[in-house]
Order: C-alpha cells, then structure tokens, then sequence
C-alpha cells in the first residue's frame, strides 16, 4: 500500500473514531446524568431555545418507526461497506466528499454502536434477542425544541448526506452548463 493511500485510511480512521469518541462520551454522560425524560438547561437564559433532555429512541432519525430501529442497523451496515468501498476511490483533492463520507460513517457508527448495545444489555436480562431486537436504541439528548432531539451522530449523519447532495447536485449542475444532460430521458 502505498504511503498516499495509507495516510488517506489513516485520516479516515482517526477522524471517525474521534466522532465516535465524542458521540458515545456525550451519550454516556447523559445516559450517567439524566434520567430518561429528564431535562437539564445548561445556558438558563436559553432554556425554551435549548436543553438537554435525554431520550431513548427505538426508532430512526428523529424518533419515526418506534421499535424498529434494529431493521435500520441492517441499512447502517450497507451504508459502511459502500463507504469504506467507495472512499478510496474519491480523490485526495475531493476534500468536501471525503469530508461528507467521513460524517455519514461515524454518524452511522455512533447510532449502530447504541443500538448494538442496548439490544446486548436487553437480551442478556431477557435471555432473548428477539425479545431485544424492538427495543434496540439510541441515545438522543440535543434538544433545540424546534426540532426532534438528536445527538452528535444523527448532526454528523445529516451534515455529511446534506455535504453529499449539494456536491452532487452541483455536479449536475455543472453537466447542464457544459452542455451535457445530467439524466439520460425516453422521448
């Protein structure tokens, strides 16, 4: 391997294990801290604006399809093998799609590795894994009251799939203006 590529898996590795590290510390102290439901307003003065409030969501993003978190593990999984196969193939100078890629991976991390452990923890008291598999969930806490409650890996995930719609957006748009037609249409 040569050391270009090494040094561009090593940015990868250390950028997402630093996400997940700050993903999983934050959910850990909330989990630590707050009991579910339970509010705490770090700024008063913004308190109807912002809080952290810790909730146990079985769903997906923003707390839809309660209980059926676990089936979205198996997309989170297809999602990191399509990184980790398409990342090297983005060159070093496409810095905002690396970026993008390096968001929606440890975003998918940080929420697989909550679900993983909350289905462990349920089915070692139960004794099933089918019994744990509805109750698989992650921890959210980032209440900005306007929106669902969130944590650091749903903001990386979002960011990073926004990143990614707006390069390739701009790629078709940048087809259109040299003449090309982004989409191929029947007539």
């Amino acid at each position: 391997m040569s050391s270009h590529r090494l040094r561009n898996w090593v940015l990868l590795a250390a950028l997402v294990l630093f996400i997940i590290a700050l993903d999983q510390g934050t959910k850990w102290l909330v989990r630590q801290n707050l009991a579910v439901g339970e509010a705490w307003a770090p700024i008063p003065a913004l308190s109807k604006i912002f809080t952290i409030t810790h909730v146990q969501n079985t769903g997906v993003a923003f707390g839809q399809l309660s209980g059926l978190g676990w089936l979205f593990m198996v997309v989170n999984l297809a999602v990191l093998v399509f990184v980790l196969v398409y990342y090297p193939r983005v060159p070093a100078e496409q810095w905002p799609m690396r970026l993008a890629l390096i968001l929606v991976m440890a975003g998918d991390l940080g929420n697989v590795i909550d679900r993983l452990r909350t289905v462990f923890s349920i089915a070692q008291d139960t004794g099933s894994i089918w019994t744990a598999l509805p109750k698989a969930s992650v921890t959210d806490f980032l209440d900005f009251q306007i929106w669902p409650v969130s944590n650091i890996a749903d903001i990386c995930l979002v960011g990073g799939i926004i990143v990614l719609a707006i390069i390739l957006w701009r790629q078709d748009q940048t087809r259109v203006v040299d003449g090309q037609v982004p989409m191929a249409k029947d007539q």
